[in-house]
């Protein structure tokens, strides 16, 4: 049987109007470094539907309803595994306890799955009958929700899953992981679109909706959470990625702070705002860190002769010692209205190596409203000049949660989790850095806001070597 033509490469105008269709069909703008992957999506779709391209091309570009729908299945990626952001995991376990009756939780975008069952584990393993709970996963991608009913996941799909948990809540085979009906059966899988339609349930008591908001133009995000906020029950949460709360910004909720880590709270009606605060999560006992033992896990432990408290990690040197100078610079208090991100991160730096990490600070934020990973990635340098080692994390954290391939932000997470005494986590983010760092050569140099070269960065991280004040070139 002859195989249906392919596509190569597309022309400008093919991948303009290719976007037009994701645009219009479920509200998605795609990041300039995901745009060359449509040709490959156009590919795989033609095929789903034994078409040659040329022919799909033409019926996707006339609206054709199933083209639409099977080329969205290829062209919206979602990158998720089991028990990510578990901060937020950690306050949900925390709160729901206390609420009676059914408990309800929409994860919105949840793409293949992993995220609905990781909250049903989660409100499992903090005690609340099987019974009580409901866990409902939407997505614009029938072929990402198909793969979700299927729950087979790859062992990567839970490399931060705690190993308690795995042993209580995943079927173990030897080359995949599978959730068990006793989780199956508190999530339930609908098509939705964000955009366009209503939100699928009412009075939730949770809503999670995370790494979904950046990909739609900024216009349409004030109706996406508008359709979220409306989900909730009076007193319900709200997660999103901490890189979009500032879109919640005069949406009517409260904000709190949990882990170092911001969440919305939906109002109660009559019942005075609370006073601002930061929330402590009191982590479930089979959520608490520990030595990654699981036979999935891939990382190996510290070998007995060198006790993991006595590793050395690689250490980002604070940014009052590693960046110096004194350029010229403008106060964000003049900075025009709508200063482009690079506009701003480019006044940070100038500020911080002038030691003016206030100065430095301020333009950062600006940068970051932009949703810059380096501007967090210069927030946490400026919070672990000042010795908020906490805080550093939480803002290297919002950079992976904007480009969770960031080699560098891996890597300033193994220092300071090498200055929290967290062993065990530092291990796992050096890791991480190594595999963001595969296939690249050495001479690369790698994003961030200080300039290092791939082969510098891998010296950097082999354990007991201590980077120096720029990096090793």
């Amino acid at each position: 049987m002859k195989e249906p033509a392919r596509v190569e490469r597309l022309d400008e105008a093919t991948l303009s109007g290719l976007e037009s269709v994701l645009r219009s069909a479920c509200g998605m703008v795609l990041a300039p470094s995901v745009r060359p992957s449509l040709g490959t999506a156009l590919n795989r779709a033609a095929e789903s539907q034994g078409l040659p391209t040329a022919d799909f091309l033409q019926r996707l570009l006339a609206r054709d309803t199933a083209a639409v729908e099977a080329f969205i299945g290829y062209a919206v990626i979602g990158e998720t595994y089991f028990f990510r952001h578990p901060e937020q995991l950690r306050e949900l376990a925390r709160m729901a306890p206390s609420h009676p009756g059914p408990f309800l939780v929409w994860s919105a975008g949840c793409a293949s799955g992993e995220e609905p069952y990781s909250i049903a584990m989660t409100l499992l393993a903090a005690g609340l009958s099987p019974e009580s709970i409901r866990v409902v996963g939407t997505d614009v991608s029938g072929r990402a929700l198909e793969r979700a009913r299927q729950a087979t996941y790859s062992p990567w799909s839970v490399r931060r899953m705690e190993p308690e948990l795995e042993r209580r809540f995943l079927t173990i085979r030897p080359e995949s992981v599978g959730v068990p009906p006793e989780v199956r059966a508190r999530v339930e899988f609908r098509r939705h679109n964000l955009v366009t339609d209503p939100p699928p349930v009412s009075g939730a008591q949770a809503v999670f909706c995370r790494n979904v908001l950046i990909y739609f133009p900024a216009e349409v995000i004030p109706s996406v959470l508008e359709r979220l906020v409306r989900a909730l029950a009076p007193g319900g949460w709200l997660f999103l990625a901490p890189a979009e709360v500032p879109f919640a910004k005069g949406m009517g909720l409260e904000e709190r702070e949990v882990e170092g880590m911001p969440v919305l709270c939906k109002p109660v009606p009559g019942e005075p705002r609370p006073t601002p605060r930061a929330a402590r999560s009191a982590p479930l006992r089979v959520l608490a860190p520990r030595a990654p033992t699981s036979p999935l896990r891939r990382v190996q432990t510290p070998s007995r002769a060198t006790p993991a408290s006595q590793e050395p990690a690689p250490v980002a040197p604070p940014v009052a010692q590693a960046i110096r100078g004194d350029p010229a610079m403008t106060h964000p208090s003049q900075a025009a209205p709508g200063t482009p991100a690079a506009g701003s991160l480019e006044q940070a730096l100038a500020a911080a190596r002038a030691g003016q990490f206030d100065v430095a600070e301020e333009f950062a934020r600006l940068a970051a409203r932009e949703l810059s990973p380096e501007a967090y990635l210069l927030l946490a340098m400026v919070a672990e000049g000042r010795e908020d080692v906490q805080g550093a994390v939480a803002a290297v954290r919002k950079a992976l949660y904007l480009e969770p391939q960031l080699a560098i932000a891996h890597a300033m997470l193994v220092a300071l989790y090498g200055r929290l005494g967290q062993p065990e986590e530092a291990e796992r983010a050096r890791r991480n850095a190594l595999r963001a760092l595969e296939g690249l050569d050495d001479e690369h140099v790698l994003r961030g806001v200080e300039a290092m070269t791939v082969g510098g960065l891998r010296r950097a991280l082999v354990p007991g070597v201590r980077m120096g004040k720029s990096g090793a070139r």
